[in-house]
């Protein structure tokens, strides 16, 4: 299990997070290489070869709102709408609360109580079965963990509640198992994203912070794992909170916020940015990417 999290940056030393070398549990973490790059500095990472996994101009990071499915290009900046969430008998699913992508590209969805697995080219939505958790938590973030972030070395669908508690799911019959919580003080914001070679990040709130907080939550080979903050998701002017969804394209993290914004979220600082307010949507309850997206910069 992963009975064991660590804060590596503890609120009162936030303001030290822009020093490059953090620690936790006693080993050293660089801040500025993204994990699994060995110590490298990110900004010189070219990321995987060109012929290694999708086609960067062809990765979709998936989103929604309650009740739509939309998709999103980083490489063309637009939003799609794909359609409503339905059953396979055409009637309307139930409000969907997040969303999660494999390397294979299969997408799954989770309501209050449910898995489902969804056709992403008609928002058609089928059940997998029902977590377990009696209706008292609900799975608002949801992702696959990639392979190498996985204790058991293959991908792992995991959930998280608000409270920050997160569960192992299985992707067969939506049992879950406890694995572990959020240090004490922070709780979930809506969303993980993991990125083959690149990582695993999270959204966390904190009473403290006036935004959200993004956060890179390792996972080692024992079963234990830690979370390291980043910085808060803030610009110049405005804090961005509410962040329930997040996915990874090419540099940088996508965040998407309730009040339907989408935001280009820098993965070394956390600093956010507004790329567009017209999404077509007025809110996004979750996202998703495949883990084998290219990454670089």
């Amino acid at each position: 299990m992963f009975g064991r999290l660590a804060l590596a940056c503890s609120l009162l030393t936030l303001a030290s997070c822009s020093t490059r070398t953090e620690f936790i549990d006693g080993a050293t973490l660089d801040f500025d290489a993204a994990v699994g790059d060995a110590g490298r500095d990110a900004g010189s990472d070219a990321g995987p070869p060109v012929d290694a996994g999708p086609r960067i101009d062809d990765v979709l990071i998936y989103a929604h709102s309650r009740d739509t499915l939309y998709t999103f290009s980083a490489f063309t900046n637009t939003v799609t709408e794909i359609g409503r969430f339905t059953l396979p008998d055409g009637s309307d699913a139930p409000f969907m609360l997040d969303i999660a992508v494999d390397s294979e590209g299969v997408v799954f969805t989770s309501s209050d109580t449910s898995l489902y697995l969804v056709d992403e080219e008609t928002a058609t939505v089928t059940v997998v079965g029902d977590f377990g958790l009696g209706g008292r938590e609900q799975l608002f973030a949801l992702s696959f963990l990639t392979a190498s972030e996985s204790p058991g070395g293959t991908e792992t669908l995991i959930g998280a509640t608000n409270e920050g508690a997160y569960y192992e799911v299985d992707r067969t019959n939506a049992n879950t198992t406890l694995l572990g919580s959020y240090p004490d003080g922070w709780s979930s914001s809506g969303d993980i994203v993991s990125v083959e070679g690149l990582g695993t990040f999270a959204t966390l709130r904190h009473d403290d912070f006036t935004s959200d907080v993004l956060a890179r939550i390792i996972f080692e080979s024992d079963g234990t794992s830690a979370v390291f903050v980043i910085g808060p998701t803030r610009s110049s002017t405005e804090d961005f909170r509410a962040l329930y969804g997040l996915g990874y394209w090419g540099a940088d993290l996508f965040g998407f916020s309730n009040s339907g914004q989408l935001l280009r979220i820098n993965r070394i600082t956390g600093a956010a940015e507004v790329v567009s307010t017209t999404t077509g949507s007025d809110q996004f309850w979750g996202a998703g990417v495949t883990t084998i997206v290219p990454f670089f910069g």
